[in-house]
């Protein structure tokens, strides 16, 4: 299953006090469970029965939650984990994790996490089918001007969507982006019909056409070892030649008819 379990994706928040910010949820719930079989009892009691901070208990016991907690239910609540996913949505988001790799970018620090996908007029259809069917809205970001990229920043839920694709595997920082060696995990569990969503993604995002021919070639400055992955993935998916010199990647004119829309060819 491409997507997440619930422990992967609380394992991409910063939890105070917690070494596992899993730790956090399952303390959560536990005090959750105590207090309502034992409603009466006040903070310090509850503290002192689960071995627990009082400090740390007292907002949860007044109805706060933990981000990380916060976090889990709104990707429960749009089926953005393994146990929850509809077999559309986890087409969306693998799509969106090939977006986020060939045509995207996630930053994730001290401000938290956001996911940004860069976009061409001829995608805006099919992004926003892609969003529609994950569940979030977004907004629509340099669309007037030539001198930066287009791109599409959710409007909801965005931080969340952001670590769903980090705990997928998808690089957190745009460095991290940059010199990864391989394609996330999951790319090599994915059958055959969301492989083929993968592939066709990233070509959509990375293919330059030639005036001249019907090949197409993808130039990204990764390490050999991702590249060599990306071809392989791309040839299992079209079955048909695709191949590496140096930093291009060529997709033979017969894995384009595959990989590409008509009108894009």
């Amino acid at each position: 299953m491409p997507l997440p379990t619930p422990q992967a994706l609380a394992r991409t928040y910063r939890t105070p006090g917690y070494e596992d910010p899993w730790e956090c949820v399952t303390d959560y719930q536990r005090v959750l469970e105590y207090t309502a079989e034992h409603p009466d009892r006040g903070s310090s009691a509850v503290a002192t029965r689960l071995n627990l901070p009082r400090s740390r208990i007292r907002p949860w016991m007044n109805d706060s939650r933990p981000d990380v907690v916060r976090g889990i239910q709104t990707a429960e609540a749009n089926g953005w984990l393994a146990d929850h996913a509809t077999p559309d949505t986890t087409t969306a988001l693998v799509a969106l994790a090939a977006w986020a790799l060939s045509g995207g970018s996630i930053n994730h620090g001290e401000g938290g996490a956001h996911v940004y996908f860069s976009l061409d007029h001829d995608d805006d259809d099919y992004f926003a089918t892609l969003a529609s069917t994950a569940g979030f809205e977004y907004h629509v970001v340099n669309e007037t001007t030539s001198e930066r990229a287009t791109e599409a920043r959710p409007a909801t839920d965005g931080s969340v969507l952001a670590r769903v694709l980090i705990a997928m595997g998808v690089p957190r920082t745009a460095t991290e982006k940059q010199d990864t060696t391989s394609l996330p995990t999951f790319v090599d569990t994915l059958s055959a019909a969301l492989r083929l969503t993968f592939a066709r993604v990233y070509v959509l995002n990375r293919g330059a056409k030639h005036p001249d021919k019907d090949t197409l070639t993808i130039r990204v400055k990764r390490p050999d070892a991702y590249l060599d992955e990306l071809v392989e993935v791309l040839r299992a998916a079209s079955d048909e030649p695709v191949t590496r010199t140096g930093k291009t990647v060529t997709v033979s004119a017969a894995a384009a008819r595959v990989l590409l829309p008509a009108q894009r060819l």
